[in-house]
């Protein structure tokens, strides 16, 4: 392969194969105009929950913490959920069905998990213990009092920030 001044590879860190070559890339080509995401964590993604007549709080998933489960999540998004209120958390029912996955049972204020066993994604008001395992999935980022203002049945609004909300 000859490259001459100007030129550069356009390329993967996988073996070459049929489906993924190396291609070089003359001046004058037509480039891609995708540009990455600002700087920033590329675990961390934002979504805005809104309960009606009460506010809005933003979550924060963390894709490192359980990457099925939140992966899971984010394409179910956007969702409306009524919320089921447990002692020091509210829970939104979901139609995931996704395993166990980096379990723990002790969580704090804030703290966002999915409960595999019902298909549900708590949010933590307080400190609190659970019997069952908890797939951590992020953390409220701002608005806890909105989640504290929470009634039983009331409806939640949970869409990704920076996409169509549909």
């Amino acid at each position: 392969m000859n490259l001459t001044e100007g030129d550069f590879l356009l390329g993967v860190l996988f073996p070459p194969s049929r489906k993924n070559r190396l291609r070089v890339a003359r001046k004058g080509d037509q480039m891609s105009t995708h540009t990455p995401p600002a700087a920033g964590s590329v675990s961390k993604v934002e979504c805005v929950a809104t309960v009606g007549g009460k506010g809005k709080g933003t979550l924060a998933f963390y894709r490192h913490l359980a990457p099925v489960t939140v992966n899971a999540i984010l394409r179910s998004l956007p969702s409306d959920s009524r919320i089921n209120l447990q002692p020091s958390m509210v829970c939104l029912f979901t139609d995931l069905r996704v395993g166990v996955e980096k379990p723990r049972t002790q969580f704090s204020r804030g703290d966002v998990a999915y409960l595999p066993s019902g298909g549900l994604i708590c949010v933590f008001l307080g400190v609190a213990r659970s019997d069952r395992p908890l797939n951590p999935v992020g953390k409220v980022e701002s608005g806890m009092e909105v989640f504290d203002s929470i009634a039983r049945g009331d409806v939640v609004h949970l869409a990704q920030i920076g996409t169509p909300t549909g």
